[in-house]
Parts: structure tokens; C-alpha cells; sequence
């Protein structure tokens, strides 16, 4: 049984990175393993929702738990790709073995997350003898499960989530949102200067690559009305671009829930979503 102590039962294998490995765990299981990707700077109290959820899901199944810090949003592709070394040793050896993989991701730090730990398992998988790209190459999964995301980086929005992901107390709470603004402004001028695209919303074009993501897998969109840092309209528009691509996707809007909060309005409706993807991607 889960512990009382929220992620005690995890173990640290790397950067921001913990596994759980239940008792009944053996490489020949057919449970998945579930690959989590928590929103930048959430707590783990919150996480441990979802984490005990799948525990009672899934008994059998490994989590791999990858955590976002501000910091990780902006570290370059093979810095980060090292860092996620032990998540992808881990989730690669769970596929050799035969086994499947659930995805669910939180926000646009999850999303961030899950987009460069994709790019890193094909690097890794073209790194071999095959020179090629093929589908192969492509980051294995049974079923993609996006929470709260992806938005399109507004000023507002974007500020709203560097404040919430910052340390409590008095001093940030004073200074947090001033940091924040002057965090903004320095990569609006980066982007000016460098003739860059928004990094969110490149983030959310790439996670609509067929070349990056499999097109064939289930993919759920968990958004709601109320959500201040990522609108509906938003998620919306980017389900229905993953639609006219090929993935075959399920919307699912909740109303009053607050960013990645949306299993607190109705629990039973955010996983019955879940599990009917795993289903479908059978």
C-alpha cells in the first residue's frame, strides 16, 4: 500500500527523477509502465494524487516520475537529454522487455518534459546502426494523457505559472511577481533579437510532429473553462490540429476546475478518460 508520506515509496534514480517499483513488479508483467511528467514546480502532495491513483489502477506497474523545476524549461537539448538518462534507460529497458507505456503529463512544464524526452529517445534510437528515421525510432506509447496543456504562452498566463511554481514565503511572494515580469521581458528580447519563435509555442507545434510523436496512439486533452494559465480555447485548438493529423483524440472539458486541478471536480470523469484510452490503445 501507497505511504502516508507523500513519494516516500519513490525511489531517486537521477535528476528530478523517482521510480516506484510495487512488490508484485517483475520484467514480465503485463501492466504498463506509467510515465508521469508532474508540472513545474508542483508540489508533492499534489503529485502523490495521481501517483496513488495509478497505484490503485494499475497494482503491478512501475511510475516513473519526471519532476519540473523552473530551470528545466530552459536548459538545452542535450544538457536535458543527459539528465533524462535513468528515465529513458528505465522506460527503454520496460519496452525491450515487451512492455507498454502509459504517458501523462501536466501543464506546459509536463508537456516541455515529455516533448524533450521524446526528441531524446529518437536521438538515442538513431545514435545506433539504424541511420535511418522510421516509426520505430519514435518514443513507444500505448496511450497520451495531457493535462492542463498545451497553451499558447501569453504574458499573462505565462506569468501566472512562473509565480505559482516559485518557493512560498514572504520574500518571493514580495518579489516573485516582479521576477517573474523581468524573466519575460528577457526572453521576449531573446526572441526578438534571435528572430525566435515562443518557446511554448514552438513546444506545442512539435507535440503535433508526426515525425516526433506516433500519430496512431490515443490521446487525451484534460482542460477546463476556469483554468487562468492555459485557456480552453486554446487546448481546443491544439486537439483539433492533432485531430486533422491523425491522432485520434478525446476532449474532455471540466468547468470549474483551476489548472491541473481538474480531477478535484469530478474524479470518476478524469479517469474513466484515462482508462478508456489505455483500452483503446490496446
Amino acid at each position: 500500500m501507497p505511504s502516508t508520506t507523500p513519494l516516500a515509496d519513490f525511489q531517486a534514480i537521477g535528476h528530478n527523477t523517482l521510480v516506484y517499483t510495487p512488490t508484485t513488479y517483475t520484467t514480465k508483467t503485463t501492466a504498463p509502465l506509467i510515465l508521469v511528467f508532474s508540472w513545474m514546480g508542483a508540489a508533492t502532495k499534489h503529485i502523490a494524487k495521481y501517483t496513488i491513483a495509478y497505484q490503485r489502477l494499475f497494482p503491478s506497474a512501475r511510475i516513473v516520475l519526471v519532476r519540473c523545476e523552473l530551470v528545466d524549461m530552459f536548459r538545452a537539448e542535450q544538457e536535458y537529454a543527459k539528465l533524462l538518462a535513468p528515465a529513458l534507460d528505465t522506460v527503454h529497458a520496460h519496452v525491450r522487455s515487451g512492455g507498454e507505456v502509459l504517458v501523462h503529463s501536466f501543464s506546459n512544464g509536463g508537456a516541455t518534459q515529455l516533448l524533450q524526452f521524446a526528441k531524446a529517445w529518437k536521438r538515442k534510437q538513431l545514435s545506433g546502426e539504424n541511420e535511418s528515421e522510421n516509426e520505430n525510432d519514435m518514443m513507444p506509447m500505448r496511450a497520451q494523457i495531457m493535462d492542463s496543456s498545451p497553451g499558447l504562452g501569453g504574458w499573462r498566463k505565462s506569468h501566472a505559472a512562473i509565480v505559482l511554481s516559485m518557493p512560498k514565503g514572504w520574500l518571493w511572494r514580495f518579489f516573485g511577481s516582479l521576477a517573474a515580469h523581468l524573466l519575460l521581458v528577457g526572453l521576449f528580447l531573446r526572441d526578438k533579437v534571435l528572430q525566435r519563435e515562443n518557446m511554448i509555442v514552438a513546444m506545442a507545434k512539435q507535440l503535433n510532429d508526426p515525425r516526433i510523436f506516433l500519430n496512431n496512439v490515443p490521446r487525451v486533452y484534460l482542460y477546463s473553462k476556469a483554468d487562468s494559465m492555459v485557456g480552453d480555447d486554446e487546448v481546443e485548438h491544439h486537439a483539433n490540429q492533432a485531430a486533422s493529423k491523425g491522432w485520434h483524440v478525446r476532449k474532455v472539458r471540466f468547468e470549474k476546475s483551476p489548472h491541473a486541478g481538474h480531477v478535484r471536480e469530478d474524479e470518476a470523469k478524469y479517469w474513466d478518460a484515462v482508462m478508456q484510452a489505455w483500452k483503446r490503445g490496446a
